[in-house]
């Protein structure tokens, strides 16, 4: 259970903080505030796990940071490709859903 306030701290942490962002962050360096938004849910997810232990399955953890690095290459606009982001349309991936997908991979990263 303390495993869950540390997740609601770090969530009033994240907010202070990408608010201050928000404000003091040039027009120009939006792709910054993106980041910093992906890797908020990331940790978030990671502070959602009941417990972090070590294990050997790398593989899991390779699909997971594959996936990852998609979702942050397609989040700041790095993939031009058009096919991959009709995909994730077609399918109903866009927006606030790829953010659950990073929470969930923050999650799973450590319980694979």
């Amino acid at each position: 259970m303390k495993r869950h306030w540390t997740a609601l701290f770090v969530v009033i942490a994240a907010g202070i903080i990408y608010n201050l962002m928000e404000r003091f962050v040039p027009v120009g360096w939006g792709w910054l505030l993106t980041f910093t938004w992906m890797v908020i849910l990331l940790v978030l997810g990671y502070f959602l796990s009941p417990n972090s232990k070590r294990n050997n399955r790398w593989l899991g953890k390779v699909i997971l940071s594959i996936i990852i690095v998609l979702i942050f290459g397609y989040r700041l606009d790095l993939f031009a490709a058009t096919e991959f982001r009709s995909m994730l349309s077609l399918v109903g991936l866009t927006g606030n859903f790829l953010d659950l997908i990073l929470i969930y991979c923050g999650w799973a990263f450590f319980q694979v």
